[in-house]
């Protein structure tokens, strides 16, 4: 049932892609109708809480083992060490498989391997055969319990995250987003990029202290899919005994706020001789449980979200031509939000460019917005709420991400009936609240000489600054 419906979607898609076209625009689609699939939550032996979704169409297991220690916690420690640990680690493997032997044993077995230290967590996924379950969950339980970093590929990771370094100004959009993020987040460790002398700086004695706190972390979860039996993994986990929680960072959005107004109404010019020209206005949004999130994900739509139906693309790409690409996307985090709005054009197009974007947030063009609109906005975003639970991997960290941000239960069957109820009205009352771009973090890449359509009012930054 679920993929007639995935396809039902997509043969539908174009038809929301030109909405706005005049032979299409009149068109209702009603909100398609479909049930959530049911998540199993338990607890194993070791305390781990387990969510899983039985799929015994083909014979393998899909896991990803997530502990609740991450970049957050590193305190004063550079932010360096989370990046070299993952890739060093991963590529350490265990003291019984060392270095290369743990991932050709895996890869022998038709196993995949990977880690992630992000920001609130570190995530190991893996994959493998039912019928290798008995040989490779003891190879994955050997790189927790006897984890083996090794020095010699220190070096090589090292190198590898210099040569990131030296690249990651290659790319306009790339470069403008990590330089808004690093204004709106500074003073924090997520608005803090890497720097080449603090990974040379980095030794392994600093890399061991954080791993062995990642593993002596006893808030762990698995998410589980495909044809598994969960007495396979009873004993995978060692008994942590509970902790004092380590300080962890703590961003909410009177902080972001504040980072706003310390860096004022100036537009921040990342230089860079480059023809076309990145735009980026960022701002900050509540937290992910707040009242207004279902507004704001409706009149992001309308504004800049939709692709095709938004009025960016409509207005500053397909009706003017001054942009390749326009458009805006918003971020919720269990104690705040951001959202940023973006175009790419031309050089000698960024004024018009940018006073446009400006323009269509302006509390003018959301209180003209019709029910109409609104209506078309919802029944597209409801229809394609259906896409999270498009493989059972991805509805499992729906519902865990759910739970780490507070949402109430429930949260994923009402989503939609939630959308439902956003008004005219609601879209009002966010947009003067978060949709002002007075309250937003300005940042263009692009030429030097783009100072004179700003004259006085340019702040210019290097990429590296």
């Amino acid at each position: 049932m679920k993929r007639i419906l995935i396809l039902l979607i997509i043969c539908l898609s174009p038809l929301f892609a030109r909405e706005m076209g005049e032979f299409v625009k009149d068109i209702q689609i009603k909100p398609l109708q479909f049930d959530v699939p049911g998540i199993t939550s338990s607890t194993n032996p070791s305390g781990v809480e387990v969510f899983s979704l039985k799929n015994s169409e083909f014979p393998i297991v899909y896991a990803d083992i997530l502990i609740y220690h991450g970049k957050k916690h590193l305190g004063s420690r550079p932010v360096e060490i989370a990046r070299i640990l993952e890739d060093t680690w991963e590529l350490s493997g265990s003291k019984t498989f060392p270095k290369e032997k743990f991932l050709e044993t895996l890869e022998f077995y038709g196993a995949s391997f990977s880690v992630s230290v992000d920001y609130e967590k570190t995530i190991v996924s893996l994959s493998y055969l039912k019928k290798t379950e008995s040989i490779v969950l003891p190879v994955i339980q050997s790189f927790f319990q006897n984890p083996n970093l090794d020095e010699t590929l220190l070096k090589v990771t090292k190198g590898k995250l210099t040569e990131e370094i030296n690249r990651r100004n290659d790319n306009p959009s790339a470069l403008g987003s990590r330089k808004a993020k690093e204004a709106l987040f500074r003073g924090t460790i997520a608005g803090t990029s890497m720097k080449k002398e603090n990974i040379n700086a980095v030794g392994l004695d600093e890399l061991l202290s954080f791993q062995s706190q990642i593993l002596s972390e006893p808030k762990r979860r698995l998410l589980i899919t495909g044809d598994f039996d969960l007495k396979s993994w009873d004993g995978f986990f060692s008994n942590l005994p509970k902790t004092i929680q380590p300080k962890e960072e703590m961003i909410t959005p009177s902080i972001l706020s504040a980072n706003v107004t310390k860096e004022g109404k100036e537009i921040r010019l990342v230089t860079k001789d480059v023809n076309q020209t990145f735009i980026s206005m960022m701002g900050v949004l509540p937290e992910h449980n707040h009242p207004d999130f279902y507004a704001i994900q409706v009149l992001n739509y309308i504004i800049g979200g939709g692709g095709f139906n938004s009025y960016y693309m409509r207005e500053i790409r397909n009706n003017r031509g001054l942009a390749y690409s326009a458009g805006s996307n918003t971020d919720f985090q269990e104690n705040y939000g951001t959202i940023q709005f973006y175009a790419m054009t031309k050089s000698e197009s960024a004024k018009d460019v940018l006073s446009l974007m400006q323009e269509l947030i302006q509390p003018k063009l959301i209180n003209s917005l019709t029910e109409d609109e609104l209506l078309r906005a919802k029944n597209a975003i409801i229809n394609q709420f259906v896409f999270q639970f498009e493989d059972d991997k991805r509805t499992l960290s729906s519902e865990v991400r759910r739970r780490d941000h507070k949402m109430p239960e429930g949260y994923l069957q009402n989503f939609r009936k939630e959308i439902e109820k956003v008004t005219l009205a609601d879209l009002k009352r966010v947009g003067k609240l978060y949709f002002q771009s007075d309250k937003m973090i300005t940042t263009i890449v692009g030429p030097k000489s783009l100072m004179s359509f700003w004259k006085g009012s340019v702040t210019l930054i290097q990429p590296e600054d």
